[in-house]
């Protein structure tokens, strides 16, 4: 009996143990995928919602996965919701296998429980996949005890039963992957894009400046977190430069929704809630439950910005059957938004476009000026526009646009690099040259360079100690 004591210790310590281990993996390893997971997925309190669970095979754990996931939202309670799953389904293995092969048993059971959170790591696999192996194998653990308690004529056709209601309740289990593992590079992108999305800028910041990945999605919010703060021409040489990609995430058929979701965020702090609705509900259409309550959230917040207060009801009715996002909505209803709310709105309505025009969602410079003809004073949408020219290396386009919208007199050093190049490319005189108010520095290094480059002989390898990061150097070497 004292032994069988020590052993039901030891296990329990074990347990106890195995779960703290995967509570900090995922907190400390994995914990955006979970954040993500909860964005892609909303789970309503309304009777037709909850109705669908029970209109198929698996939905008790359907049910019990997607309420569990809505807690996700709050830091630290996803790892931990995971960590006790994973623990749980360890010990039914065990338990199921114990009989047979004694305390080895726990080999099997961790193998189980390390597959299972492999698969938790993916950010499309749903937590009911885990619930439902929890419930078949604890339905197993009850059909063997109904067995041995039972006799053979009663106990086989009751544990029939208790299968066929299993199966009801839980299916037969997740297969949308066999097996995942840890991709820590997504989990990366995904920490840059749930830090913007919480609105915590100074930690996106610091992710940003310690990221190795050269990608166009880690650009894009090097440069969206820029443009903010009116930075963008002054620190686009500071990063990896993707062409125009690092400006505009494409929203194409070949986009991963998670590309399409972010792509949305650009146009939306630009003030162009046209094609931030395009993306956004076509990211919520490619994600894997084509739901999603960011998605919603921003919907509602572009037609909020609009003024079209029906169709902004409209989700903020659905956010206003959550848990996590009912104040949210609450704040937002139409003629009930708080002082802040409200604030916030009157500054994105000066963004809008007072015009309406027909435009392709892939001409990106109409978009822009179009913003700009509305509203001059559009800071952000000018520098994109201007940099999105000068990624291009479409000198005369810039400088039409610098003369058409700029408010720089004289020109930042990006734009003046750029315009030397521009009339050194029509051989302009000096006149016209000093009527662009070109700083007198920029112009002396313009003259430097032109030197280097000539006695080097067109290559790249005298100009990086000095020049590297002008744009004179990229318009020479940079690769489109």
């Amino acid at each position: 009996m004292k032994n069988k004591s020590c052993h039901s210790w030891k296990g329990w310590i074990g347990a106890g143990v195995g779960a703290l281990v995967l509570f900090l993996f995922f907190f400390r390893m994995m914990p955006y995928h979970l954040f993500h997971r909860e964005q892609t997925s909303l789970f309503l309190y309304a009777s037709e919602t909850l109705d669908e669970y029970g209109e198929q095979a698996g939905g008790f754990a359907r049910l019990v996965g997607d309420f569990l996931t809505q807690f996700f939202y709050y830091e630290g309670l996803g790892p931990l919701i995971v960590a006790l799953l994973l623990t749980l389904w360890g010990a039914v293995v065990y338990r199921l296998l114990e009989p047979y092969i004694g305390r080895l048993a726990w080999i099997p059971a961790v193998v189980a429980v390390m597959w299972e959170a492999g698969r938790e790591c993916g950010v499309d696999y749903p937590l009911s996949g885990t619930v439902a192996w929890i419930g078949i194998g604890g339905v197993l653990l009850f059909c063997r005890w109904l067995v041995r308690r039972c006799s053979w004529r009663w106990g086989v056709p009751l544990a029939g039963v208790a299968l066929v209601i299993a199966y009801s309740l839980f299916g037969c289990g997740e297969w949308t992957k066999v097996y995942d593992k840890p991709d820590f590079a997504r989990e990366y992108r995904l920490a840059i894009d749930s830090e913007m999305y919480f609105g915590r800028t100074a930690k996106a910041r610091k992710l940003l400046d310690e990221a190795r990945e050269k990608s166009p999605f880690i650009t894009y919010y090097h440069n969206l977190l820029s443009a903010e703060h009116h930075l963008l021409p002054d620190l686009l040489s500071e990063y990896y430069q993707p062409a125009a990609q690092g400006l505009f995430l494409p929203v194409a058929p070949g986009s991963s929704y998670l590309t399409i979701y972010a792509a949305n965020e650009v146009w939306f702090a630009l003030g162009d809630m046209t094609l931030a609705e395009h993306a956004a509900i076509l990211g919520m259409i490619f994600s894997p439950r084509h739901i999603g309550s960011r998605a919603i959230k921003r919907l509602a917040e572009i037609n909020l910005v609009n003024g079209d207060e029906a169709a902004a009801l409209k989700y903020l009715r659905l956010l206003r059957k959550t848990l996590c996002y009912r104040k949210w909505a609450e704040r937002r209803m139409p003629g009930r938004e708080t002082p802040e709310v409200n604030h916030w709105l009157e500054q994105k309505r000066t963004l809008l476009p007072r015009t309406d025009t027909l435009r392709s969602s892939a001409n990106v410079t109409l978009s822009l000026r179009h913003l700009l003809r509305n509203n001059p004073e559009n800071r952000m949408a000018l520098d994109y526009l201007l940099c999105f020219d000068l990624l291009h290396k479409d000198i005369g386009a810039f400088a039409g646009d610098y003369q058409n919208f700029s408010m720089d007199a004289p020109p930042c050093r990006l734009y003046a690099e750029a315009l030397l190049v521009y009339l050194a490319g029509k051989k302009a005189p000096l006149d016209e040259v000093k009527k662009w108010n070109i700083p007198l520095q920029v112009m002396a290094d313009f003259h430097d360079y032109t030197q280097i480059y000539e006695r080097g002989g067109g290559k790249a390898a005298p100009l990086r100690p000095k020049y590297e990061k002008s744009y004179w150097f990229y318009f020479h070497f940079a690769k489109n």
